[in-house]
């Protein structure tokens, strides 16, 4: 006798807010570890020159894209956002 299949349970999508408060935690974390090594000059003067990579990487992923070229330019945007929300952190 064939074994009856159980059901899987649906598979559901998170919501929207749940998802944007992750990648704000994410972000904030990313933030608070870059204030514990970094004084907020180092950090001004890294947003200049993530925000030049981020253009690179920008260049470049429209010029030849590719799966890699995408994932330099989402890492420099990710760093370049920490990196920004650190010296927002670092002011209040």
């Amino acid at each position: 006798m064939a074994r009856r299949q159980q059901r899987r349970p649906a598979f559901r999508q998170p919501r929207p807010q749940q998802d944007r408060a992750e990648e704000e935690a994410r972000l904030d974390a990313g933030a608070r570890r870059l204030l514990g090594h970094y004084d907020p000059q180092a950090i001004e003067r890294m947003i200049g020159d993530l925000r030049l990579l981020r253009d690179e990487a920008d260049r470049i992923a429209y010029e030849q894209p590719s799966p890699d070229s995408l994932q330099r330019y989402r890492r420099a945007a990710r760093e370049l956002a920490e990196a920004e929300r650190a010296l927002n952190l670092s002011s209040r």
